[in-house]
C-alpha cells in the first residue's frame, strides 16, 4: 500500500508551475502585479514544503559525510549538470581576461538566476542537521532558526555595506544572495510544521493570512511612505499565517489530489532546473517586444518542455541524472 502523502506532491506541482509562470513574466515585480503576488508566497511555500520534508529526527546519527551523501546523485550531480549547462549557452567564459578557474569560482559563488536554491538548500539542511546532532526539538529548533535567519532581512535591506567590508563583495553576494539565510525561517518553519499542535483553530490562520495578503497586495499600488523593512514584515507575517493553515490541510491530505500536478510536484527538481533554458532561447529567437506572442510560443515551448521531459523520464533510466531522484 502507499503510503506517500498525495497533497506534498500536488503542492509541489502547484508551486513549480507558480515559479514557471513567475519566470516568464517579464517586468519588474514592481511594474507587474502577477509577478508581485506570485512571488509574494510561492518560495516561501516552496521552501516550507522542502523543510516539511526534511527528516529532522532520523539524521541525528549521520556523520556529515554520511548526510551529504544522502544528496549527491539526487541533487548535487543535477545541479552541478545544469551548472555547467547554462553557464555554456550563456556564453559565460567566452572572452574571458582573468583565468578560467575565477570564472568558474565567480559562477558558483553566485549561481545563474534560480540555481541559488540547491546551495541555498544544502545550506539550510546543513544547519537543521545541526540542530538535529545537537538533540534539539524541532520548537527549539524553529526558536533558534527565528533568531538565525531574522536579523538578515535586516541586513539585506540596510547592511550589505558592512557587509561587503567584512566579507567583500563576492563573499557578501554569495551568503544573502546564494545561501539566502533569511530563508531559512521557512525552511525551519516547514520542518516544525510536520509536528504543529497549536490549540489556535485553523480559521484564524486562514483569516489572518488572507488579511495580511490584501495589505500586501494593497502596497503594490499604495506603497507611498511604505519602507522595504514594513512590506518585509507584512510579508512574513502573512505567509507564516497561511503556512499555518495550509499544512493542516497537508498533514492530513485534505487538498484536492490531481495527478498530472502531483506528477509535477514528483519531479519538481528537474522542472526547476531545466524549464528556464526552453524561455531563454526562445528570447533569443523571437525576442519580447511582441510580448502577446512571447507568451504564446512560451506556453507551447513550456508544455513541450514537459512533454520531453515526462518521455525522457518514462523511457530513459538515466534521466534521474539530469533531472534528480523523487
Amino acid at each position: 500500500m502507499d503510503n506517500r502523502n498525495r497533497n506534498i506532491d500536488g503542492i509541489k506541482g502547484l508551486l513549480v508551475i507558480l515559479v514557471v509562470v513567475g519566470h516568464v513574466l517579464q517586468g519588474r515585480l514592481d511594474q507587474s502585479i502577477w509577478r508581485y503576488m506570485i512571488y509574494g508566497f510561492h518560495m516561501p511555500f516552496f521552501i516550507a514544503v522542502a523543510g516539511f520534508l526534511f527528516p529532522y529526527e532520523r539524521v541525528k546519527t549521520d556523520s556529515i559525510s554520511v548526510f551529504l551523501g544522502r544528496y549527491v546523485y539526487r541533487l548535487i550531480v543535477p545541479w552541478a549538470i545544469a551548472m555547467v549547462v547554462y553557464a555554456v549557452y550563456l556564453g559565460a567564459f567566452w572572452g574571458l581576461k582573468s583565468p578560467l578557474w575565477k570564472g568558474w569560482l565567480s559562477h558558483l559563488s553566485v549561481p545563474f538566476y534560480h540555481l541559488w536554491f540547491v546551495p541555498a538548500y544544502l545550506f539550510w539542511s546543513l544547519l537543521l542537521w545541526w540542530m538535529s546532532c545537537r538533540g534539539l526539538s524541532r520548537s527549539k529548533a524553529l526558536l533558534l532558526g527565528l533568531l538565525v535567519s531574522l536579523p538578515f532581512f535586516y541586513v539585506k535591506l540596510a547592511s550589505m555595506g558592512a557587509m561587503n567590508d567584512v566579507l567583500g563583495a563576492n563573499g557578501a553576494g554569495f551568503l544573502i544572495h546564494t545561501l539566502r539565510p533569511h530563508y531559512f525561517l521557512f525552511f525551519v518553519m516547514g520542518m516544525w510544521l510536520r509536528e504543529e499542535k497549536l490549540d489556535t483553530r485553523s480559521w484564524v490562520f486562514w483569516v489572518s493570512g488572507a488579511m495580511m495578503f490584501g495589505v500586501y497586495g494593497g502596497i503594490f499600488y499604495f506603497h507611498a511612505g511604505i519602507t522595504e523593512g514594513m512590506r518585509d514584515g507584512i510579508w512574513i507575517f502573512a505567509n507564516v499565517f497561511l503556512l499555518v493553515a495550509v499544512f493542516r490541510m497537508i498533514r492530513i491530505d485534505a487538498l484536492p489530489k490531481s495527478r498530472v500536478m502531483e506528477w509535477m510536484g514528483k519531479e519538481s527538481l528537474g522542472i526547476y532546473l531545466w524549464h528556464v533554458l526552453p524561455f531563454l532561447w526562445l528570447k533569443d529567437v523571437i525576442g519580447t517586444r511582441d510580448i502577446t506572442q512571447f507568451y504564446g510560443w512560451n506556453l507551447v515551448i513550456e508544455l513541450l518542455f514537459l512533454v520531453a521531459m515526462y518521455g525522457m523520464w518514462r523511457y530513459w533510466k538515466g534521466s534521474r541524472v539530469l533531472f534528480g531522484s523523487r
